[in-house]
């Protein structure tokens, strides 16, 4: 195992931990402790399940990233962008001309969502294309 691993094993450790320990104690604070450990937790496990998949690639011998993989990550990222500019940039219109009083929370994590899923779904896409 390679420094990079345990680090990343740690740091997705520390992140479950948070997540749980806003779950049990629920600061007052936060303004959804809920969502909060939610998150923290969901990163947590994502990043352990990730490294440990990793791990488990590099010791059966396959290769885990190469410039393809590179590549299909560069232009997945520029079209995830390029979504979000759109969408932000009418949400922004939209705020501007109306004068709704919308809370940011849900539309922060309506936009987290659609950049995680558009990321993953070109990824995959290009993959299969290139």
């Amino acid at each position: 195992m390679q420094t990079k691993d345990v680090g990343l094993l740690v740091i997705g450790f520390i992140l479950t931990l948070i997540g749980i320990g806003f779950r049990i104690f629920e600061p007052s604070w936060t303004i959804d402790p809920t969502g909060a450990s939610g998150a923290f937790i969901g990163a947590g496990v994502v990043l352990i399940i990730i490294t440990f998949r990793d791990i488990r690639f590099r010791n059966k011998g396959t290769i885990v990233e190469d410039e393809r993989i590179f590549h299909i990550a560069e232009k997945a990222s520029h079209k995830t962008l390029l979504i979000l500019i759109i969408l932000e940039g009418t949400l922004i219109a939209f705020l501007g001309v109306t004068a709704s009083n919308i809370k940011a929370y849900p539309i922060v994590s309506l936009l987290f969502a659609i950049t995680i899923i558009s990321y993953a779904g070109f990824f995959h896409w290009y993959k299969r294309q290139m």
